[in-house]
């Protein structure tokens, strides 16, 4: 288990709290107005660092017509943040998702369905749908891979008005980038140069380069290159990656005993680097007084090498069974302690190597000559593809019998115990005791079981075009009236292919089936030695086929076949493929992870004489193809003198969809031996072609009540895309390997699988809010907010139960199943309360609090009406900082509540079961302090989780853990320098 020393996180949390409480103690001394002191306003003061980027999103706030969000960098190539996400939670309302301690999903008032922009166009980031993982957890819309060097600002808009991009049921994210005729000086030539380093890790090189050159008043340039590489290690508990949970009557002695039950909980040590290579540039061209040309190109390299090595505990397989000694659970049927003896012990190495390449390209065509009629064109082009391959490995601590032409078969590791023997005691990282440590560290009796790869190869291409007219009538000058109208089309493809890399075993003599009228050909998936020749099963007399020592009830495929899937090789025979870790506070031999890092090699050198081919698993893979055509229209009346505006407008979104997707035919063909072990040659092709068009109107008025007090308002119908999985994804299918005595021992049987829908319907929903907001002082405010949003539909989680062919003697085995369907409607209500203030001492604070009270039409066994995935009910965000006479400090907590994250289905017949998972408060306190040496140069040291904060998630009881991953702390040193001439 993992200690903290409670008293450093406490003492750290007391001194960000004491700078806040005394910044805000000194807020209401100097705030007090005099009896006839006229009402204050936000003064104009020169500032740099994070009390400019403060000043500057305070202003943007204050003068936007809309309820908005905002951060700046507060230099050239430097955000506040070294992630987008980071620096977006400390926003009033907005929350983020984590993962490997690197902020991911934003979330605007919980919810995740929200669009992220660049200047106000298409994006996209090369992380928008992905897979982690052995389990091949589904991921999407992930911010993680956008280099915040790159970003001059981001606006978080909560409310649209019509000439907005559509798709944010939450909000709009969008990325700034820089102007280059904006720049101070003639010449510009700025960047940074740092080292990072984690726990437990090396220090690892970051840095950025900005280059700008005004050639003229009318013609700028500007450039920004950036590379950083992180290295982090995480400890983590999992349960969710296997889908065979169980419950009633799990074996106990001789009788048994109801108590929840994982298939496997992995105990696993994670390893992950990060490269990530970014550029920008930026032209910015005034043709003539009234004509401007704008450019710009954003890219992005991110490459992920996530290496792991887990032990496997088994609860609910491998003919576990509980001892009645020392066994105890809670009322609800969480196990708290006990030992566990199963058929088998494994562990797990897996390594994936993972890179999301990614170009957007916008021009832009601005014309405005001082007349009552102004214009913008732009067009843009966004392309992303992600490469992913995945190797996995399992080694056997126990016996393991493989193929060698025997009915009895060969155990090459027979120095192995015949069992495994293990103590649980519970806790949010619950502590696993082997009762035979030293067969995890044997030799002889480590053996290298399975072995298996698979890929994922996603394009993305966005490309838009649009224009934009405004024009103030004469009859509206009294009311300085604007109307606007415009019109954008839009394509998107999405072509997300999944594959298997499959062995070819025709030149060991395996039979084609499909040419002997079989569903089968001469491949495979797993490369694992227990698996005999499909071969066996044909009938006697067939030429060519192997004698298995076939039996009218065993065709002798996992008996007396001969060897197909060798070498077989063991930590003694072959030390070199070894390491040895300490995972879970057990010492291990694993697959060396360093061997696997690029997959389909270290395979294919494994098993020199039998070739490898990548195919494509067309039930996992999907093409979607989106265009949309739009139009707004909208009216501005009022300004500053008027001390009021106001906006009214609707735009109108007309959506076509083709999605081609796959299901399994009646009759299956595979390319493989079985449906465990290969991939469908002959899928159901299924092309659902749609369309629907979206009225989406928009009203918001801001008034001025006093020269500091602002008043907003704001309703509006918003819409967004459905999830790209959700939609394309065909049915597909998870098998374990059963090691229960009996006739389906060491045979693939089904446990659980999900699919897709084409038929769901985007989220659509309406908003309402208001605000009120003080200006005082310098850098002053105090605000209060109220939203509603009404959701009209959610997409929901159906589990049903499925019988599904696998390699079971009967040939089918039933499962759970579950599928997206359209469910029912939600709300999401609550209020946000911010208060900030700069002092000229130097000292400064911010600070805000959101609630979120959510539900929703989702339900399990133990609870209905549950709420929104993801909307904590409570956050809170403080920051204190001190910046004068060169020297900066600050300190920042940002803190979430619980979440309801879904349902977990799992079971069949009776033992059938759907739980929450929820995911655990958690609190992150970061750390910054520089001194500029002159006004060119500043060195910086940044501590980000100080306090090594872990998070988690349970399944319905707080105690009953799904996952957990201990915080990483990671420090950064080094200096930023900027040059003007």
């Amino acid at each position: 288990m993992t200690t903290k020393s409670y008293r450093s996180r406490t003492a750290l949390l007391c001194a960000a709290s004491a700078m806040v409480l005394l910044s805000a103690g000194q807020a209401l001394a100097q705030a007090a107005p005099a009896q006839n002191e006229e009402p204050s306003q936000v003064d104009e003061v020169i500032v740099t660092g994070f009390r400019a980027s403060l000043a500057n999103a305070l202003n943007l706030k204050k003068n936007s017509n809309l309820i908005i969000e905002s951060v700046t960098a507060e230099d050239m190539g430097k955000f506040p943040d070294q992630n987008i996400a980071e620096s977006l939670q400390r926003l009033p309302g907005v929350q983020i998702d984590r993962e490997n301690g690197q902020g991911t999903k934003v979330r605007i008032r919980g919810l995740d369905q929200n669009v992220t922009v660049l200047n106000n166009e298409i994006f996209v980031s090369g992380l928008e749908i992905f897979r982690l993982y052995e389990g091949k957890i589904t991921q999407d819309n992930s911010l993680e891979g956008i280099p915040s060097q790159l970003i001059g600002g981001v606006d978080v808009y909560k409310s649209p008005d019509a000439s907005l991009l559509e798709g944010g049921l939450g909000g709009i994210i969008n990325l700034k980038t820089r102007n280059a005729r904006d720049l101070a000086d003639d010449t510009t030539i700025a960047g940074d140069i740092r080292g990072q380093k984690g726990s437990g890790t090396d220090w690892t090189p970051t840095g950025s380069l900005v280059l700008g050159h005004k050639f003229s008043d009318r013609f700028a340039v500007l450039g920004t290159i950036s590379y950083d590489k992180t290295d982090s290690h995480t400890d983590v508990l999992a349960g969710e990656n296997r889908g065979g949970w169980a419950f009633e009557d799990r074996p106990q002695g001789a009788g048994t005993v109801d108590v929840w039950s994982p298939e496997y909980r992995y105990a696993t040590y994670r390893d992950q680097e990060r490269k990530r290579l970014g550029a920008s540039v930026n032209l910015d061209f005034a043709l003539t007084d009234s004509l401007q040309l704008t450019g710009d190109w954003f890219h992005s390299d991110l490459k992920i090498l996530t290496s792991e090595a887990s032990i496997k505990f088994p609860f609910a397989n491998e003919n576990a069974n509980y001892s009645a000694a020392g066994f105890t659970k809670d009322t609800n049927g969480v196990l708290q302690t006990g030992t566990v003896t199963a058929n088998s012990a494994e562990g797990t190495s897996y390594v994936q190597n993972a890179e999301a390449k990614t170009d957007n390209f916008q021009v832009g065509l601005n014309w405005d000559n001082g007349g009552r009629l102004t214009g913008s064109v732009r067009a843009a082009y966004s392309t992303s593809d992600y490469v992913s391959d995945s190797g996995n490995n399992d080694v056997r601590y126990t016996q393991y019998t493989v193929r060698n032409g025997t009915a009895a078969g060969l155990v090459p590791n027979a120095t192995a115990p015949a069992t495994f023997t293990y103590t649980y005691t519970n806790g949010d990282n619950p502590t696993f005791t082997p009762a035979n440590p030293s067969q995890f560290t044997t030799p002889s009796s480590v053996f290298a079981k399975s072995h298996w790869v698979f890929g994922e190869r996603t394009g993305i291409d966005n490309t838009s075009a649009r224009i934009d007219f405004k024009y103030r009538p004469e009859f509206g000058e009294n009311g300085n009236l604007v109307i606007s109208a415009g019109a954008r089309y839009a394509e998107r493809k999405v072509d997300s292919d999944f594959l298997l890399l499959l062995a070819d075993y025709s030149g060991k003599g395996e039979l084609n089936g499909q040419a002997l009228g079989q569903d089968w050909t001469p491949l495979g998936y797993f490369q694992d030695g227990a698996i005999g020749y499909k071969s066996c099963g044909l009938p006697a007399g067939t030429p060519g086929r192997p004698n298995c020592g076939q039996t009218a009830t065993d065709d002798g495929r996992f008996g007396a076949s001969p060897a197909l899937i060798t070498p077989y090789q063991t930590a003694a025979s072959n030390p070199e493929r070894f390491e040895l870790l300490t995972v879970g506070g057990i010492s291990a031999l694993f697959q060396n992870r360093d061997q696997m890092k690029n997959p389909v090699q270290w395979l294919s050198a494994l098993y020199p004489s039998t070739p490898f081919k990548y195919y494509r698993d067309p039930i996992q893979s999907f093409n979607v193809k989106e265009k949309t055509t739009t139009g707004y229209m909208m009216a501005d009346a009022g300004s500053v003198e008027d001390r009021y505006h106001l906006n009214a407008g609707v735009r109108v979104v007309k959506t076509e969809l083709t999605i081609d997707s796959s299901a399994t035919p009646t009759v299956p063909n595979y390319y493989g031996t079985d449906s465990w072990n290969g991939v469908i040659s002959n899928p159901e092709h299924i092309t659902t072609s749609r369309s629907y068009t979206d009225v989406l109107p928009s009203f918001s008025g801001v008034f001025d009540v006093t020269d500091s007090d602002k008043v907003r308002v704001s309703a509006a119908r918003v819409m967004s895309r459905q999830n790209l999985f959700q939609l394309g994804t065909g049915s597909s299918y998870n098998f374990t390997r059963s090691s229960t005595p009996g006739p389906n021992l060491n045979r693939f049987l089904y446990t659980n699988g999900s699919g897709g829908n084409p038929e769901l319907d985007p989220y659509r929903a309406s908003q309402f809010d208001a605000a009120y907001e003080r200006y005082f002082g310098t850098q002053g405010l105090l605000s209060a907010a109220v939203f509603y949003k009404n959701v009209d539909s959610f997409i929901q989680t159906d589990t049903v139960s499925r019988t599904v062919a696998d390699g079971s003697v009967e040939g089918a085995t039933a499962g759970i199943f579950t599928q997206p369907v359209n469910g029912e409607g939600g709300e999401i209500k609550g209020v946000e309360l911010a208060a900030q203030y700069a002092f000229a001492n130097g000292l400064g604070f911010t600070a805000n609090y959101t609630y979120s009270d959510s539900k929703s039409s989702n339900a399990n066994d133990y609870q209905d009406n549950l709420p929104i995935p993801g909307v904590a009910k409570h956050a809170f965000n403080i920051q204190g900082y001190y910046e004068a006479h060169g020297f900066e400090a600050r300190l920042s907590y940002a803190w979430r509540d619980k979440s309801y994250q879904g349902n977990f289905a799992f079971g069949s017949g009776a033992d059938t079961h759907s739980l929450g998972t929820w995911e655990r408060a958690y609190g992150q306190l970061d750390g910054q302090i520089g001194y500029a040496v002159n006004d060119q140069i500043k060195v910086v040291l940044e501590g980000i989780n100080l306090t090594k904060e872990d998070s988690g998630r349970y399944l319905q009881w707080e105690n009953l853990p799904f996952r957990y991953a201990t915080g990483d702390r990671r420090v950064v040193l080094g200096a930023r320098f900027k040059f003007g001439m």
